[in-house]
């Protein structure tokens, strides 16, 4: 164990870990904040971040906000839907895609997913267009979606696209980062993202009438003169988030290459194992690998191998569980979802971060052998020469 590391209670490898800078640079933020005396409202350092990601992402506006979950609600807010649409959603997503459609007065509609990919199925939306007033698609775990169906469909029906890019901060879509696509895409940088704030998000769009909406949105429906237009909402990025925001949104490539050096490990050693598959990106995009998910024959199995990985404490997550599973979303459940159903039975996510160590990845991926009961006799040692699909731009 490293020092100065806690882990989770009963966890010696955590499933992640955020990455923090050296105390001191975050103290240097805290020196320009203390002398400006400005710790809110879309202080300089807020417009800082904001800046540089817009930079970064190569989107047209970039608007800050405090959460993502917040910056999910205004950009749904935003798209000015009339009341109690039906908004095409995967139930294969975090709690927040749902939370922001219901808390806007809309009705979600769930749609199944690809089983490879694990987002949502282009051919199950085009299904379901009839009537609906938006869609809303996760990039899980930093592989973007479908991108061009999507958009192909969602002028086909002359709706907005929405994509929850919470995972995505540094994705890329032929070459192109997501944030640039659709009519908006909504960013996370809570602390299990590979770059946080802490708390804070961020809605990238090319539309100026949206970005004009969000403005006004996230700060109570006015601008300087305290006369709402709109019935906003407080959503400022604090001073203090965004400094740290700052010094990890700097290091994004960084922080991305060292998952990345897991991710060839991984997929290394668990294709050679019988009855796992991973999740697949395609080889014109690249992934943030946010999480690293296996996929199991069976969910007999998935089971045994998450209680060998327990025992011997590393964490794990069954992640993501549907929510149209959940009682909170049960009302809006309109037919089966059996593909998503399928891969939350038989997923597990497994310790990914950047100061995981190559020696707690060997022993993960060893538990996960030895669980199996049936060992692989030859294994290639040749990870130089292995590039990761979905990092068309990085190998081991």
């Amino acid at each position: 164990m490293r020092p100065g590391h806690t882990p989770p209670a009963g966890y010696s490898i955590p499933i992640t870990r955020p990455w923090l800078p050296p105390l001191g640079e975050y103290v240097q933020q805290l020196d320009r904040i203390w002398s400006s005396r400005m710790l809110s409202n879309f202080g300089p350092l807020a417009v800082e971040l904001e800046n540089q990601s817009r930079a970064y992402l190569g989107a047209r506006y970039l608007l800050s906000a405090s959460s993502g979950d917040v910056a999910l609600m205004l950009a749904v807010r935003a798209l000015d839907l009339p009341p109690a649409s039906r908004v095409l959603v995967p139930s294969f997503t975090f709690n927040s895609t749902v939370n922001a459609i219901l808390w806007n007065g809309h009705r979600p509609v769930f749609v199944d997913i690809d089983p490879e990919t694990l987002n949502v199925d282009s051919r199950a939306i085009s299904r379901r267009l009839e009537g609906v007033g938006a869609i809303v698609a996760t990039h899980v775990f930093g592989n973007p979606a479908d991108i061009d169906a999507l958009v192909g469909l969602a002028a086909q029906a002359g709706i907005p696209l929405l994509f929850d890019a919470a995972h995505g901060y540094g994705s890329l879509h032929d070459g192109k980062h997501v944030g640039t696509f659709g009519t908006a895409e909504v960013f996370s940088l809570s602390a299990t993202k590979p770059v946080t704030s802490g708390e804070g998000g961020m809605v990238a769009t090319n539309d100026p009438e949206l970005a004009e909406r969000i403005r006004y949105l996230r700060a109570y429906g006015f601008q300087n003169d305290y006369v709402s237009r709109f019935v906003g909402l407080n959503g400022k990025l604090s001073e203090l988030h965004a400094a740290l925001g700052l010094l990890t949104m700097k290091r994004v490539e960084d922080a991305l290459a060292a998952r990345f050096r897991h991710v060839v490990a991984y997929r290394d050693w668990l294709a050679a194992l019988p009855g796992i598959s991973v999740q697949r990106v395609s080889s014109a995009d690249r992934s943030t690998y946010k999480d690293f998910a296996v996929l199991f024959q069976d969910g007999f199995t998935r089971d045994r191998v998450e209680a060998s990985l327990a025992d011997r404490g590393v964490q794990t997550k069954r992640y993501f569980r549907p929510c149209h599973t959940m009682p909170a979303y049960r009302a809006f459940v309109d037919g089966p979802l059996p593909v998503t159903e399928s891969a939350y039975s038989r997923i597990l996510c497994i310790p990914l971060f950047e100061e995981l160590t190559d020696a707690e990845r060997g022993l993960v991926c060893s538990i996960i052998e030895k669980a199996l009961a049936r060992p692989v006799a030859v294994r290639s040692r040749r990870r130089d020469a292995i590039a990761v699909e979905g990092c068309p731009q990085h190998a081991a």
